[in-house]
C-alpha cells in the first residue's frame, strides 16, 4: 500500500522574555488561558490526556506525546469531528537567544488530500494568529481576542 504523503506547518517567532517565562505560557494550562483557549488540561507527563476548550467552539483532547520541562512539549492533535481522520502531531519548542526566546512550532502529519486540504489551510491561518497572541500578551500584555481595543 503507497504512502500519503503528508504536509508539515513550520512557524517561529521571536519574543522577548527568557525562556523559562515562555515555556511556562505555552505549557501551564492557566497561562495558555491568556494567550490561546478558555480552558485547559496539560499535564506535564507523556502519556496523560489533555484537554483544550473555547467557549463558543469546540474541544481539543489527545495524548501528549513528549514532554521535556523547560524544553518542548509533543501533543497528538485531533480534529474535533473529524477524529475519524485521526491526528497530527504538534511540538512546540523555546530555544534561548539573545535578548529573549525563539520559540518553534512544528505541527505535522496533514494529508495532502480530501479534506486535510481545508484542515492545514485553517491550521497555518490559526496558529500563525495565536503565534502572535502569544507574543502580544507576553512582550506588552495584550491579548488580541480581547472585544476591547488599546
Amino acid at each position: 500500500m503507497p504512502r500519503t504523503a503528508t504536509r508539515t506547518i513550520r512557524l517561529q517567532v521571536f519574543i522577548h522574555r527568557p525562556p523559562k517565562k515562555v515555556f511556562e505560557a505555552i505549557s501551564d494550562p492557566d497561562l495558555l488561558a491568556r494567550w490561546f483557549v478558555d480552558t485547559a488540561s496539560l499535564p506535564q507527563r507523556k502519556g496523560e490526556s489533555y484537554t483544550f476548550g473555547w467557549t463558543d467552539g469546540p474541544t481539543h483532547s489527545g495524548k501528549v506525546l513528549d514532554f521535556a520541562r523547560g524544553r518542548y512539549l509533543t501533543l497528538a492533535w485531533t480534529w474535533p469531528g473529524r477524529e475519524r481522520l485521526g491526528s497530527t502531531r504538534l511540538r512546540m519548542s523555546v530555544e534561548p537567544k539573545a535578548g529573549g526566546t525563539v520559540v518553534k512550532f512544528i505541527h505535522s502529519g496533514f494529508k495532502t488530500r480530501g479534506p486535510w486540504v481545508d484542515l492545514y489551510d485553517g491550521a497555518i491561518r490559526g496558529w500563525t494568529y495565536f503565534l502572535m497572541n502569544l507574543k502580544s500578551v507576553l512582550e506588552y500584555g495584550h491579548d488580541l481576542r480581547s472585544p476591547h481595543d488599546w
